[in-house]
């Protein structure tokens, strides 16, 4: 019994030591409060977007910007319609140039130099007549009336690359007259100066000869062609000698000469495409005068 008495007060003590070192508790305790504040944070978690799905959004934000940044410099960028830019037709020297017409693919006239001359002055009123009378068999040739062949032109002085104008016979009656008997023959008036928004044009037909070509229905006469002391052609006031107005009976082309720019007219052209004919009957014709009327209005 005394053997027994000291081992089971040993025992008693070791599982008083043990119950009270352990304090499960406190330890229970404060795992449990570990465990909320965990479970808080996860929680908390799910509730924000993943980053992932962050990563996406402000991706999406940034391309947003980087398309339209690449599309602009891009677009900037010289396409091959800059090439449309370099100079055309216009920057061929003058008296290279050449009017061409969308009615008549076969006609193309050689645009000449402007007259040299000093401005003549022209009376412009608004009615009455103050004609710039000019006689051809008088006033060519001249250094101011320059007569045009083809390609070729003559202003008095007549080289080898230039073309004597013709003249009808004043005998036997006749009036004469400058000789329209070819095409591609013209005329190019000297320098004036007006003011008026409408010229009165009244060309004068001396005479008119029977000739053996074969008509050229398809062609007009010609053109009277206008431009400005630049030597600019005004193309709007371009004005047609239609088949069928110069006949044998015919003694003068008038016309009244309208639209933007006629106040700028500063000298015009009459030239020659076709022979004037009728059924099968062409002809020559003579110019005596080519008159010029500047009207205030229109």
């Amino acid at each position: 019994m005394k053997k027994i008495l000291p081992f089971l007060v040993a025992l008693l003590l070791i599982s008083g030591c043990t119950t009270t070192n352990k304090k499960p508790r406190r330890s229970s305790s404060l795992d449990e409060g570990s465990s909320k504040i965990i479970s808080s944070i996860d929680s908390a978690t799910t509730n924000i977007e993943p980053t992932s799905q962050g990563g996406t959004s402000a991706g999406t934000s940034h391309t947003s910007v980087a398309p339209t940044s690449a599309g602009s410099s891009t677009t900037s960028k010289p396409s091959s319609s800059s090439t449309s830019s370099k100079p055309t037709s216009s920057s061929t020297p003058a008296g290279d140039e050449y009017i061409t017409f969308d009615d008549y693919p076969s006609i193309s006239l050689r645009k000449f130099l402007a007259p040299t001359n000093e401005p003549i002055e022209l009376i412009t009123h608004l009615s009455e007549h103050h004609w710039w009378e000019n006689d051809l068999r008088d006033d060519m040739p001249s250094t101011d009336w320059t007569f045009i062949y083809g390609n070729k032109n003559s202003r008095g002085d007549f080289g080898d690359d230039k073309v004597s104008p013709s003249f009808y016979s004043v005998d036997q009656g006749k009036p004469g007259g400058l000789r329209m008997d070819q095409k591609w023959k013209g005329i190019q008036t000297p320098l004036f100066h007006h003011t008026g928004a409408k010229l009165e044009i009244n060309m004068v037909i001396s005479q008119v000869n029977n000739n053996t070509d074969k008509p050229e229905d398809s062609l007009p006469i010609g053109f009277f062609l206008f431009y400005d002391k630049d030597a600019n052609y005004l193309e709007n006031l371009t004005h047609e000698v239609s088949r069928g107005q110069i006949t044998a009976n015919t003694t003068q082309v008038r016309f009244y000469c309208t639209g933007s720019g006629t106040e700028n007219v500063a000298y015009f052209e009459f030239r020659l495409v076709a022979l004037p004919s009728k059924n099968s009957q062409a002809y020559n014709f003579g110019i005596g005068e080519l008159n010029v009327n500047s009207w205030e209005r229109a």
